[in-house]
């Protein structure tokens, strides 16, 4: 795969783009004819305790057709599920959710003139086997991974004081969950694992602890994550993530009942993620997103019109 110009960042690239999208998307940025058997997995929207974290198929969601533009569209899906508390991303305010759904619209529309080359000069079916390899190329358990931290901001920090992005609370135990409000029970004891409570920032460096798992370095000069999960994405990845970790993500088994699953994600998934970092709240919060979303790198929407290229033209 890298000899045809994807990088390590494939699977976390390909992934962070399809965590939000719907068949309509599929449809309207890359292939009208797109099935619904389309083999092109998703995060679901539905946040409910147990329910299908990851879906195998890009689904309908049901927008609205009488609204003529995308953007209205899109804008509409957010705002007529804005009072359903298990919905969209976990944490995330109303105008948040707008302008996350925005971005990724970005993103697709920035893919699409790569996936139009690609429909001129087709990838080969030798690379096209390996990028529809979600299980050996790591794109699944990349989703999978995102689908939690969607669910569960802040679940894989390895800072007992940020569970599911709150800037203050419990440890991260399964005991000090509660499932469906995504708030700690005061309650419960801290964890031994506590680290110390100044105003510390995640350096992007990580030691292994115990099965593979990874705990970050606590520096107090490094930078914070701005925006839910990591927007470092494509030339930084190499910096961000030892093969370690990714080697043990691949192996990990995100299936059974997700209290046991929080268990054992926080013990061996740490990787410095604190989740929502920076509320847009003010133009200030809207700075730091808007840098964030320039960081991204092009590269990625190539690699996922590659992704969706293979999908919808070669059999797994």
């Amino acid at each position: 795969m890298e000899e045809a110009g994807l990088s390590r960042g494939f699977p976390i690239n390909v992934a962070h783009r399809l965590h939000s999208l719907t068949l309509e998307d599929l449809r309207y940025y890359f292939d009208p004819e797109a099935p619904e058997d389309n083999t092109i997995p998703t995060v679901n929207f539905n946040l409910t305790k147990n329910a299908q974290r990851v879906l195998p198929n890009t689904p309908l969601f049901g927008f609205d057709s009488d609204f003529a533009t995308q953007a209205m569209k899109h804008l509409d899906q957010v705002l007529r599920n804005m009072d359903k508390p298990n919905f969209g991303i976990t944490n995330y305010s109303v105008l948040e959710q707008i302008a996350h759904v925005t971005h990724m619209a970005e993103l697709w529309n920035s893919a699409k003139k790569y996936y139009e080359m690609l429909e001129e000069q087709a990838p080969s079916d030798e690379l096209c086997g390996c990028v529809n390899d979600m299980d050996e190329n790591g794109v699944l358990s990349e989703l999978e991974l995102l689908a939690l931290k969607i669910k569960y901001p802040g679940l894989t920090s390895g800072r007992p004081e940020v569970p599911y992005g709150q800037p203050k609370g419990l440890a991260p135990l399964k005991e000090a969950y509660d499932l469906n409000a995504g708030r700690a029970d005061p309650k419960v004891a801290r964890s031994r694992r506590s680290i110390r409570r100044d105003d510390l920032r995640v350096q992007r460096d990580f030691i292994p602890i115990r099965e593979g798992g990874l705990k970050p370095i606590i520096r107090p000069d490094a930078k914070a994550y701005e925006i839910s999960y990591t927007l470092a994405f494509g030339k930084e990845i190499e910096s961000l993530r030892p093969a370690e970790f990714e080697r043990h993500l691949r192996n990990f088994d995100f299936s059974g009942d997700e209290d046991d699953l929080l268990v054992r994600a926080v013990e061996e998934l740490q990787d410095g993620d604190q989740g929502l970092a920076k509320h847009l709240d003010g133009e200030e919060g809207w700075e730091s997103w808007r840098e964030g979303f320039k960081r991204m790198d092009d590269n990625g929407n190539f690699e996922f019109a590659t992704f969706i290229y293979c999908k919808l033209h070669h059999e797994d």
